[in-house]
């Protein structure tokens, strides 16, 4: 992976005594350590790529702790640098395939209605899950697979949902049941330990299982299998939407290699972050009906939201036959997350800054900070498909929206869950319990 040191900076906190508004912005380059910009080499400031990949070509497989001499960070700034990236590289493929195989006109008739009786319960789950018809009952939910754009954002969502929830916070991806049964152990066994101290154990016992060199590992005996499996998962839960394109039987093979290159990236990149024994690396959730927030999360329709900013918006960009009423209505609306495609990820650490000789298996840390509480980083923020609107209103868990406050986006009977919609197979229904 090239260095990704001229990208934005990676936010990072403080451990204690610092405000919220104290978040490191300086580049990556000077994020820790608080070198002068003078120890710098200066190509890192003009050129970084060009500077990373001379030292590339000089030293080999010793560039990366050259890198990281020359640049002044302890290793774990170049890590967080490649998970994020890593991270970022799986999102914009899975952007690429939505956009690949999804981008095709609706056509209409019972073909959407035929494509709802062709779910599995598990694939309506997901979609239940990971987003919201909004306001405008049964058809908020059909003009997501309508309408192109929504669709590109429902495909990632599915793709990025079945990424987190099956590699990405798997315990050790493509491990052994008896590994995996192992891991389990440790977490019984250190229960009431600190968890970043059962984390250096999980830690411990794959390194064990993938070889004992920290730069190198072995996949594990059953990562090809694994993958396979979660690649099926997830073509099961978009042939549904594949279908619905007429060149669908074009792309059914070009679609499940696609998604077996991000399955297996994202698989390496979950082993990766298992082995490292410094850090906790939290999956942080997102939730769909929820305000946007632009500190917490990216937006995938930003282009649209800022087009149709009911607060700034040109007369010429509303809907044909929106009333003085509705422009008025509309001032109080607010962004809302509509669909969630990717959960954010925060690295955690124990101790305070750390000095430039620095490792993941031998920490070391600045005077006095060993022990100076918990510090986090965010790597990447959730990934998010927005609406204009307002959120849903309960009184003691009961449903208790307006009409009018919705305005013309209101369609009765309003906010409707996918599995409530007409076609959607409906779950089947719980075991009975047994008796004791």
């Amino acid at each position: 992976m090239e260095p990704p040191f001229d990208l934005p900076p990676l936010q990072e906190f403080q451990p204690e005594d610092v405000e919220e508004d104290d978040v490191v912005s300086e580049p990556i380059v000077q994020s820790s350590s608080k070198n002068p910009e003078s120890s710098i080499h200066p190509e890192w400031r003009e050129k970084p790529n060009k500077r990373a990949r001379t030292l590339l070509s000089q030293f080999g497989d010793g560039a990366g702790r050259k890198i990281l001499q020359e640049v002044k960070e302890p290793e774990y700034a170049a890590i967080d640098a490649e998970v994020r990236d890593g991270l970022w590289q799986i999102m914009d493929e899975m952007e690429i395939v939505a956009k690949k195989f999804f981008d095709f006109d609706f056509l209409g008739g019972s073909s959407l209605t035929a494509a709802f009786s062709s779910m599995t319960p598990e694939t309506v789950k997901v979609i239940g899950c990971v987003a919201s018809g909004g306001p405008g009952g049964e058809e908020g939910w059909r003009q997501l697979f309508k309408n192109k754009h929504q669709r590109h954002a429902l495909v990632c969502a599915i793709i990025g949902n079945v990424i987190v929830e099956q590699v990405l916070q798997h315990v050790f991806f493509g491990g052994d049941m008896e590994d995996v049964e192992a891991l389990t152990d440790i977490q019984r066994d250190h229960q009431h330990e600190d968890g970043f101290e059962r984390n250096r154990l999980y830690a411990a016992h794959i390194r064990k299982v993938l070889g004992p060199k920290p730069r190198t590992i072995k996949l594990p005996h059953n990562f090809e299998d694994q993958t396979k499996v979660i690649v099926a998962a997830i073509y099961t839960h978009l042939k549904p939407i594949l279908s619905l394109n007429p060149a669908f039987a074009k792309h059914d093979t070009a679609l499940s290699t696609a998604i077996y290159k991000i399955v297996a990236e994202a698989g390496i990149l979950s082993i990766l972050m298992r082995l490292d024994p410094h850090t906790v690396y939290y999956l942080t959730p997102t939730f769909k009906e929820d305000t946007f927030s632009s500190k917490y999360m990216d937006c995938f329709n930003k282009k649209q939201m800022e087009a149709t900013h009911p607060r700034d918006r040109h007369a010429e960009s509303w809907p044909a036959g929106t009333t003085d009423e509705e422009k008025r209505r509309a001032q109080g609306d607010e962004p809302l997350t509509r669909i969630t495609l990717m959960d954010g990820v925060t690295a955690y650490r124990r101790g305070g800054w750390e000095t430039t000789d620095s490792t993941p298996q031998t920490p070391k840390y600045t005077d006095g900070n060993e022990n100076k509480g918990i510090r986090c980083r965010v790597l990447t923020h959730g990934w998010v498909f927005c609406r204009w609107g307002r959120a849903r209103k309960f009184d003691k868990g009961v449903p208790k929206d307006d009409p009018k406050v919705h305005g013309r986006e209101w369609k009765a009977p309003g906010f409707v869950e996918f599995k409530q919609v007409r076609g959607v197979p409906q779950p089947p229904p719980p075991p009975p319990a047994k008796r004791v």
